[in-house]
């Protein structure tokens, strides 16, 4: 632990914003992989318990179960069915109002991830600017005492190599993080568009039988 810190304090004083920029990515992404869950966002049992009761008829019941579900998927399907309820029955207007509902809903699942993208250019721009800082420290005591001094060398050298490696420790995984969200969030949009839509036709098909 004295080693780590000792480290810590030679890469300067760039290390403490890198050391913030750290402790924020750690929690963002803790925040996004619990958020981004797929039983949070599309509860299967419940999204499979709303499309029986479509099919069996009893769209009230579909719409409670939706609309008492705290989840992205229920919120948009909630907002379809309430549409069909109160009259709205066509299937280009239920298509319609799908697509404003995901509108609204579908920024959520992005949350944080440009702020874990904008934090992975961040780290080693600040880890660079250390090395930069560090060289001039080199060059500066090579004018003053010239070589006679190595101490001063080594703790040039030490800040540029340690705040590069800090700032690129920092920003590898907060790219690997960010990349892998977006992914996430590509593969959850269109989980949800399936299932909106398949809804929305066996609602159409619930109308066509009604008449």
């Amino acid at each position: 632990m004295e080693f780590i810190i000792s480290m810590f304090q030679k890469g300067g004083p760039l290390m403490y914003p890198l050391l913030l920029l750290g402790a924020i990515v750690i929690g963002l992404i803790i925040e996004r992989a619990y958020s981004l869950r797929e039983s949070k966002v599309i509860p299967k049992k419940t999204v499979e318990e709303i499309i029986f009761f479509i099919k069996e008829g009893r769209i009230q019941d579909a719409f409670a179960v939706a609309r008492h579900q705290d989840s992205l998927a229920t919120e948009i399907i909630a907002a379809v069915l309430n549409a069909f309820v109160t009259g709205r029955r066509a299937k280009d207007e239920l298509t319609t109002i799908a697509e404003e509902a995901a509108k609204i809903q579908l920024p959520k699942l992005e949350g944080y991830i440009n702020a874990i993208g904008a934090i992975a250019a961040i780290a080693p721009l600040l880890g660079f600017l250390g090395t930069v800082t560090g060289m001039i420290q080199v060059f500066e005591a090579l004018s003053v005492e010239g070589l006679g001094n190595p101490e001063v060398l080594s703790a040039g050298i030490s800040q540029a190599l340690l705040t590069t490696a800090f700032g690129l420790s920092i920003a590898i995984p907060s790219l690997a993080a960010y990349w892998y969200f977006k992914s996430r969030v590509e593969y959850l949009a269109l989980e949800l568009e399936n299932i909106v839509i398949n809804i929305v036709y066996d609602l159409a098909d619930y109308k066509e039988k009604e008449e």
